[in-house]
């Protein structure tokens, strides 16, 4: 690989929202975003690098709830493309280690593939299936790299060579779930396509083609992580009426996703981010 120009980086601002248990994933390993440049502006959310050093010390398993985003990953040992993940997404981190990854922005993926990205929801691919230039050389040269601003740089280099047109849904998706992100009182598809001034067929078309799930999932989802961040603060104490200003009609119906999304009941969650 030829040597790469240093790229300026900027560090994109916290909080690493989906990330579990943060205080305890912050002792284990170091995540850093960066934003891309102004060339992957239209197809890029940010690229996030991993260092992690635990010799000598337990393995670590981190958990992630997932975005509505397509994600290109690199380690020592592999590259790879994770479509929309609609489970809880573990990662085991043991020995030393780092991974550069890159978040496309929810819809901007289906340019560089080419088909509709829900044929690759809860699927990975290689990553030379799409970019075939990030081969063991590439991917081996990238982790050498001494830097973040260097490792960045090289992914930018890789993306670029294969840039294609923006597309302009790209916007619309992303002005979409910005919307119902910070707006619960958007809770459903119905409501959302009045906002927007669609019809819902539609909506759900884009959001299917594009992105890779629905746009329910997506509201469910967003609202799943409030409620993780609120068991992790330590302040709940009614978890009914959570349950309500969340959108759920009932406590029960909003357990069971909270539970089958990140493997333990609020309650227990809440005690278990408590640990010494």
């Amino acid at each position: 690989m030829q040597k790469t120009a240093k790229t300026e980086l900027t560090e994109k601002p916290g909080p690493h929202r989906g990330v579990l248990d943060l205080a305890h994933a912050e002792q284990n390993f170091a995540l850093r975003r960066y934003y891309p440049s102004s060339r992957l502006v239209p197809f890029i959310e940010h690229f996030w690098i991993i260092h992690w050093d635990l010799r000598g010390r337990p393995d670590y398993t981190a958990e992630v709830l997932p975005h509505p985003a397509v994600n290109l990953a690199f380690t020592r040992e592999r590259g790879w493309i994770t479509g929309v993940t609609t489970a809880k997404y573990t990662y085991h981190l043991e020995g030393a280690g780092d991974v550069l990854g890159i978040q496309f922005r929810p819809g901007a993926f289906r340019a560089f593939f080419g088909r509709d990205v829900h044929e690759i929801t809860d699927r990975t691919l290689p990553a030379t299936e799409v970019f075939p230039a990030a081969d063991d050389a590439f991917r081996l040269a990238l982790l050498d790299r001494p830097t973040d601003a260097e490792i960045v740089a090289d992914g930018e280099a890789l993306l670029s060579a294969h840039r294609p047109a923006p597309d302009p849904g790209v916007d619309l998706i992303g002005r979409i779930i910005a919307a119902v992100r910070d707006d619960r009182e958007l809770a459903s598809v119905a409501v959302v396509a009045s906002r927007f001034g669609m019809k819902q067929r539609t909506l759900q078309h884009l959001f299917k083609t594009h992105v890779g799930v629905g746009l329910k999932w997506i509201i469910r989802r967003y609202r799943l992580m409030e409620a993780a961040e609120i068991a992790e603060s330590g302040t709940a104490q009614n978890w009914t009426a959570i349950a309500h200003e969340l959108g759920y009609s009932d406590q029960a119906h909003f357990t069971n996703d909270f539970t089958r999304i990140v493997g333990r009941p609020p309650t227990d969650h809440a005690r278990h981010v408590a640990r010494e």
